[in-house]
């Protein structure tokens, strides 16, 4: 046996070889300036909102101002007018007024004596009633009296204004109406106005007065004074 040891061939590392790099030892320069891209941001979305926030307040403004400032303000209702204290009703006595030409023949006291020498041109009356606030029927007389110039009127209207110068006959007083217990409306409330040459008088009683006389004479005269109206245009 031979004692002689074989050989093989020497490894990598027992001759020190080392595996290099294919790579150059320094980047070019193209490559070591060029900068890394950046990921892309985030979209915001306040501005959006924003923007549609304001778009919305421009439009609300827009419409605002259209309705309040493209048309002149309106001006305020009137204050309605207050309720009538008394409210009339025509007599049926009375639907068609009661008409004479001869004044003086329906008058008494000193205003007779005034339409005898002044005479009329046409005496037109009738009769209403109303209700005061707490029921009570009241019954009024309203006579135009229709002179031939606005001085007659007027002279009759101050004559007929005075106490104790008597008037024109109310419808009850001429017995042109009857209602009970009532003669004659003169003891109530007693109204007169000129107007050109109308004179309008207005004269108004209850059958139940109030207990104070004096209380009862200017109820009744507000009730007078408020159908004078009823004379304009009565026929």
């Amino acid at each position: 046996m031979s004692d002689s040891v074989p050989k093989f061939p020497p490894r990598p590392s027992d001759q020190g070889s080392l595996i290099v790099s294919s790579l150059p030892d320094q980047l070019p320069l193209t490559l070591r300036t060029a900068p890394v891209a950046a990921p892309p941001p985030r979209r915001r979305r306040w501005p959006v909102i924003a923007g549609g926030v304001l778009a919305a307040l421009l439009v609300a403004g827009g419409v605002l101002w259209w309705s309040t400032g493209s048309a002149p303000p309106q001006p305020a209702p009137p204050p309605a007018a207050p309720a009538a204290e008394f409210v009339f009703a025509r007599a049926p006595e009375t639907q068609r007024a009661v008409l004479d030409s001869d004044c003086s023949a329906h008058a008494y006291g000193d205003t007779k004596a005034f339409l005898v020498d002044t005479p009329c041109a046409q005496l037109t009356r009738a009769l209403f009633t109303t209700t005061t606030a707490d029921g009570r029927t009241v019954h009024t007389s309203v006579a135009v009296v229709r002179m031939h110039t606005a001085d007659d009127a007027t002279r009759l209207g101050d004559l007929v204004r005075v106490d104790g110068t008597g008037s024109v006959n109310d419808v009850l007083r001429d017995r042109v109406a009857v209602v009970p217990g009532l003669t004659r409306l003169s003891r109530g409330g007693f109204a007169a106005t000129v107007l050109d040459q109308h004179v309008i008088i207005a004269e108004s009683d209850t059958a139940t007065p109030l207990p104070d006389p004096m209380a009862h004479k200017a109820e009744m005269k507000r009730v007078s004074t408020a159908a004078l109206d009823l004379g304009v245009g009565l026929n």
